[in-house]
Formats: structure tokens, sequence, C-alpha cells
């Protein structure tokens, strides 16, 4: 290449940096161009006759075993929880082995207690759980 055309294609390459729009007027720009955001929809209300969300809905059926079941699972779940699962014995055992190294405070010599008491009211044959509609806190 001759020498003037290399210095011709520096001068244009300088100039067209020189013409051209920083970064910061480019992203102007850009935002400029790019549709208007639009507002989130409202949001739906709520029959304000629902109870609202957290509200204690549930206790434990009565039986020898509900003081245990209180103090091993209210901490951490509401009623409805436990309620739902409809678990056979071998699992129910399982849950509360695991539920006792993740901290569940119940006495160990009461545990087969607890495990009898979550099978007959919420094993398999239990009656069917429905949940219970609730509304988001502040509405």
């Amino acid at each position: 290449m001759r020498r003037g055309t290399a210095l011709s294609v520096v001068a244009l390459t300088l100039a067209a940096l020189l013409v051209s729009p920083t970064d910061a007027s480019a992203r102007r720009a850009r935002k400029k161009k790019s549709p208007a955001r639009s507002r989130p929809a409202a949001a739906p209300s709520f029959d304000p006759r629902l109870p609202i969300l957290g509200t204690k809905l549930a206790e434990f059926p009565p039986g020898p075993a509900k003081a245990v079941a209180d103090q091993a699972c209210l901490a951490c779940h509401s009623v409805d929880i436990v309620a739902q699962q409809r678990l056979t014995e071998k699992q129910w055992g399982a849950e509360l082995t695991k539920m006792a190294g993740w901290g569940a405070d119940f006495p160990a010599d009461r545990r087969e207690e607890l495990l009898g008491y979550l099978v007959k009211n919420f094993g398999p044959d239990a009656a069917p759980w429905e949940p219970v509609v609730t509304r988001p806190t502040g509405r």
C-alpha cells in the first residue's frame, strides 16, 4: 500500500472515531429508542372474608400424642402441612427420623406413640385433606 493511501485510511478512521457517538451517548440513544416499559397489571382483588395467609387454621385432632405432635411439628409447620401428607407407617417413621435430625423436639421414649398418632390421623386411610383458600397479607 502506498504511503498516501495509508495516511488516508488512518485519517478516515480517526475522523470516524471522532464523529461516532461515545459509549455513554450510544447507550442513551438506545434507551430512547426502546419502547416504554409497561406497568404491571393491577393486583387481583381478594375476598376480605378469606383468612389471611399464615393464620392458624386448624389444630391437631385430639389423641394421646397430640401434645407431642404440637411440640414436635408446630414449631415449623402448620397442621395443614402435616395433614396433607397421608403417609404409611414406614414413611411416617422415616419422616420422624428426618425431622428429629433437623431439630424436631420430641422425647425419644414417645416416638412410637407419636408415630401411631400420625398414622392414625394422617395415614393413607385418613379423610382427604382439602386446602383452605387464603388471601395475601395486607389485602
